[in-house]
């Protein structure tokens, strides 16, 4: 079969390889792909950047799949033959106290699917059959790609509106997940900008203004101090700045990743009693919140994948690490 590999750890070293059909070991299913999306981290690990060097090549990339389960392994439930799902991207060992709390995707032992092992950037992959979420929606594969990012998503969403209702809320980043956060804030009743860099204005903001978002460019006036913020872009200005013009009270929530290491100013959430919360990565409640949210109304989400084929891997990496695109997907 044909997979978008990793080969080796320097810069650029991705491509497409034939590799074997893998077979299911006990307790894993094989899924055929029906398109996976290239995320920021696929990207990253492509490029060899700072903070990927744990990724073990060789390996097949791409953990944003959607899929049809086509055969078993020993144990394995065989119900599961002829379904649709979508598999959880990290997931943990289930029995450590992390784990038992409920926040399996912190796990000291977690696993990533397309990193720590073969993802699904190919024509078939292989997945733990307690990672599996099924689809019972009828939505093209070029929609429910977005499953995974969208479920990240609605963690972030969550987080914020757990610790604040926060009616004014200011998003910075306008990438993928950013926008989705947005898309989400403004579906779920509250009045949000999104907020992204000059080099942003005229083809992700543009975008964004096009979906009946409101759009600022860093440095412009977003109107009145927010009391929710979440910043997506993974920028120490773009936090910098959510910790000084957010509301007192208010809530920052964190689920971009930064290149190194970035000093909030803690005097300043001390003295405006401002919460800083982290999100990373999604449970299996998030995307089934994600598929929900994808059935309601495709539309603002579907307008935002441009698909590849699998034998078109390198210009699709190109294209997503240029952000020439919101969200590219290899089609098999």
């Amino acid at each position: 079969m044909s997979a978008l590999v990793k080969r080796g750890n320097v810069p650029g070293d991705a491509g497409i390889g034939g590799r074997e059909i893998p077979r299911p070991p006990a307790g894993h299913v094989l899924v055929r792909t029906e398109a996976c999306g290239l995320c920021g981290s696929d990207v990253h690990a492509w490029r060899q950047d700072a903070g990927y060097d744990w990724v073990r090549a060789p390996v097949t990339l791409g953990h944003e799949a959607i899929g049809e389960v086509v055969a078993v392994g020993p144990g394995a439930d065989r119900a599961w033959v002829g379904r649709r799902v979508v598999p959880v991207s990290i997931d943990g060992c289930g029995d450590c106290p992390t784990c038992h709390e409920g926040l399996r995707q912190l796990c000291p032992d977690r696993t990533v699917l397309g990193l720590s092992f073969d993802g699904a950037a190919a024509e078939f992959f292989v997945i733990d059959e307690r990672r599996l979420v099924p689809v019972d929606v009828d939505l093209p594969a070029s929609t429910l790609v977005l499953t995974e990012p969208l479920s990240v998503a609605h963690r972030a969403v969550r987080h914020l509106e757990r610790a604040d209702a926060a009616h004014d809320a200011v998003v910075s980043g306008p990438g993928p997940i950013g926008l989705m956060i947005a898309l989400l804030l403004r579906q779920r009743g509250h009045r949000v900008v999104l907020v992204g860099a000059e080099r942003d204005r005229h083809r992700r903001l543009a975008v964004a203004a096009s979906l009946g978002l409101r759009t600022r460019v860093a440095g412009e006036d977003t109107g009145t101090r927010p009391s929710g913020w979440v910043e997506a872009s993974g920028s120490s200005q773009a936090l910098q700045a959510a910790l000084h013009r957010i509301r007192a009270g208010g809530t920052v929530v964190v689920p971009a990743l930064f290149g190194g290491a970035t000093d909030p100013d803690v005097n300043v959430l001390t003295r405006a009693e401002i919460r800083l919360q982290g999100s990373y990565g999604s449970l299996a409640e998030d995307y089934r919140d994600a598929l929900t949210t994808l059935a309601a109304n495709p539309d603002p989400w579907s307008c935002l994948v441009t698909t590849f084929p699998l034998t078109d891997a390198d210009r699709a990496l190109h294209a997503a690490a240029a952000a020439e695109v919101f969200k590219a997907a290899l089609v098999p």
